[in-house]
Parts: structure tokens; sequence; C-alpha cells
């Protein structure tokens, strides 16, 4: 970034890398050096110099304005230097960030300043997940204890994040044990679902999944309009006595933006869901 303490290398030519070589945004500065040294968007011009004593500059970039600001450095002496590298990784659930710091050190090396003082947070997805359960007659009740059991233990894992729950059971009838609100207001998945009894009857799958869109995923059930929407359907697979077809209930899932898994508690295969798992 300057002299004085560290000699910076300088190519004459470089090739990058993950980069949009097609459509680039171009900052211009008049400063000499100016871009020898990139973080994200912090940009470093190491020849900048008036006279010996002169340190070099970083610069804040913004790609929408195309415009660069000065970032003040706190000078505690006639000569210091500065390093950047995009060498922090983390990792925030499946995404990993690469962020990149800037530090200001003095001639022994000692660190005066950082950029940026602290690192972003990780950026918080809400989910609200819609849990429909089968509790026909053609599940054991074995069987429906291990989806209570799972069910239980689903949330729990969810806990320190921003995810809400609710829970609807179907056969022939349907029954709304709790929607997202009330899952806010008590947020012990045990008290949620011991009071489930199996309902027993025909399997109304695709009525089921209709009745969740239409009904659950609304604002006055407690869906949030910036959360991601998912919808876990537990169940043997074998709908029956229902009028309505998958074709007719899934597009709707899918037009209202609804992800969809399928969880299977036998051996039977889960229809029209693009992920499915056995339970048990």
């Amino acid at each position: 970034l300057t002299r004085g303490c560290l000699t910076p290398a300088v190519l004459a030519q470089s090739h990058g890398f993950s980069m949009d070589v097609e459509g680039p945004i171009t900052f211009q500065e008049a400063a000499r050096g100016f871009g020898q040294s990139v973080v994200q968007l912090i940009v470093g011009a190491p020849l900048q110099m008036g006279d010996v004593n002169e340190t070099g500059k970083v610069y804040k970039c913004d790609p929408g304005s195309r415009q660069c600001q000065e970032i003040p450095l706190q000078s505690r002496g006639t000569l210091y230097c500065g390093v950047c590298g995009p060498t922090v990784h983390r990792a925030c659930r499946e995404n990993m960030y690469i962020n990149g710091y800037c530090f200001l050190l003095d001639q022994s090396l000692r660190q005066l300043q950082r950029i940026p003082d602290t690192l972003a947070e990780c950026p918080r997805r809400a989910t609200d997940i819609a849990l429909l359960i089968d509790g026909s007659s053609s599940i054991i009740p074995e069987n429906f204890r291990k989806m209570k059991t799972f069910l239980s233990e689903i949330m729990k894992r969810f806990r320190s994040t921003d995810t809400q729950f609710a829970l609807m059971q179907y056969s022939h009838r349907f029954t709304e044990h709790f929607d997202f609100s009330q899952y806010r207001e008590s947020h012990d998945p045990d008290d949620l679902v011991r009071p489930v009894v199996q309902l027993m009857g025909w399997t109304h799958t695709a009525s089921a999944i209709q009745k969740v869109v239409q009904e659950l995923f609304t604002s006055g059930r407690g869906t949030r309009d910036e959360a991601t929407k998912v919808l876990i359907v537990i169940t043997d697979g074998k709908k029956t006595g229902d009028l309505l077809s998958y074709s007719d209930a899934v597009p709707e899932a899918q037009r209202a933006g609804i992800v969809r898994y399928a969880i299977g508690v036998s051996r039977s295969l889960v229809e029209n869901y693009p992920n499915s798992i056995r339970l048990g």
C-alpha cells in the first residue's frame, strides 16, 4: 500500500479468475497505482505518493454509482504501510464467504488500524415450514409415533435459526394442530406435538396439500412475506378416496413458490415430489 516498511510487488500483467470479463464495472481514479490491490470493493493505491513521507491511499468503491471514496487512515508516525488480503473465510450455512481485510501497520509491523473494523454478520434467512402428516388408517400406530418423534426433533434442530413451523394432520378429515403464529408463542416442540392424536380414515393427500397452500401459508396464520416457504409431507404415499388429483394440487404449490419435500413411512413410493426420503 505504501513504502517505508514493506515493498509491494508490482505485476505488469495479471490474469483473473472467477471474474466477469464480459461486463466488467470500471472505476476511474487519477491516483497513481489505483487498483494495485483489491479486496472485495476495497481498492488500494500503493504507489500514490507526493513526497518521500506520503502514504498510499485506500478507497471504498460502490458498484452501483461507480464512485470511489477515500477511507481516512489514522497515521501514528511518519512512515507506515498497509497490507490487504481476501483471506477471511466465513461459512454461512451452505455458503462460504471470502471477505478481506486491509491492515495499517507501523514500521515495526504493529497493527494500527483494520479496514473494515468488523465483518458483516451472516445474512439471516427466514423460513416457514409447514408439516403435513398422514393420519389415515393406512399408517400403523407405530409409524405414527415415529412421525411425532420426528416432528419434535426436527423443530428442535432449527431452534437457533429464523425458522417457524406449522402442523396439519389429514385423513379424509383435516386438523390444524398449530399455525406459524401459535408456534412463535409456544416454541416448545414437545408441548406442541404431544396432544396430536391419529385421525384414521381415508387418505386425501392432494386435498390436504391444497388446503395447506390456501389456508396455512397466509399472513393470518403467521406466514412471513420474506420467508422461504417449505412444505414437508409425511405419508406412506397411498392416496385413497380423494377426488382431487396431484396434478391439481402440486402446480398450485409450485405457483405459490413453495418448496416441497416428502418423507415416506413405509416401502411405498411418494408421488410428485422432487425430494423424498424414507422415515423408518
